[in-house]
């Protein structure tokens, strides 16, 4: 990549609201990085020259990666290893993250015994990850997921947690895909929970209270994005190596 390219925005790929890209925004700012939001549910085209992106950040949602008939996420699914051929720092999160391990190869599913993440919980870097997820220990992180991908061939491992045991992998130099949310900031948290009625999937098993979610997003959140900072400096830099 060029030192143009390096200096383009950072696309960030949403599949629900514009709010989804949370803290990232001033995340890439701070690091000298402007940003541009995409909204695939909205029908709007992925780029074709994928060369000209400082990066790419595709979001959760409540689709499945295995939503082959919607035509966005067909369409993102299909464009994604585009983004990988050129070298374009690419980090899929939750959603985006699955579709990242499918168009590798891996699979995308529920957890066997029905149990679901919605909430605050920790997950931990696997041995000799610390380079490669710019974390060296325990971190509490949001999650609102009930699918969750395996690591695609070739890819390595970089988090675990006891339940949903692949939490994030590398592929190659550019490529990463976490299965928590680490943008989640006070106002993704908003979105999430002051709903009259609450959301559905409160009721899920696994999922934490209202009033639990809060008490961790006010203790974990700080920590969460200054871990989100460090990372996201580590992942522009994989274009430059």
């Amino acid at each position: 990549m060029t030192s143009d390219t390096n200096n383009a925005p950072v696309l960030l790929v949403t599949h629900v609201t514009a709010i989804d890209v949370g803290a990232i925004p001033d995340l890439l700012a701070n690091l000298g990085r402007s940003s541009r939001v995409m909204r695939a549910n909205k029908g709007e085209p992925f780029p074709q020259d994928v060369e000209a992106l400082g990066g790419v950040v595709s979001f959760g949602g409540p689709q499945s990666a295995n939503d082959d008939h919607i035509d966005y996420v067909r369409a993102e699914l299909d464009w994604m290893p585009r983004v990988m051929a050129a070298g374009v720092p690419l980090l899929g999160i939750c959603l985006g993250g699955q579709m990242v391990a499918r168009t590798l190869g891996a699979t995308v599913g529920p957890d066997p015994d029905g149990l679901y993440e919605f909430g605050y919980y920790p997950v931990e870097p696997v041995d000799g990850a610390a380079e490669d997820l710019a974390l060296d220990g325990t971190l509490d992180v949001a999650h609102r997921h009930g699918e969750a991908f395996t690591i695609p061939a070739g890819a390595r491992r970089l988090a675990r947690r006891d339940v949903f045991e692949n939490q994030a992998f590398r592929y190659g130099a550019t490529t990463w895909g976490v299965q928590f949310h680490p943008e989640v900031n006070d106002a993704v948290l908003g979105r999430w929970l002051d709903r009259d009625p609450p959301p559905e999937d409160l009721e899920r098993n696994g999922a934490q209270t209202v009033a639990v979610q809060r008490a961790k997003h006010a203790r974990y959140h700080r920590a969460m994005h200054d871990w989100l900072g460090r990372f996201l400096a580590l992942w522009l830099a994989s274009a430059e190596r």
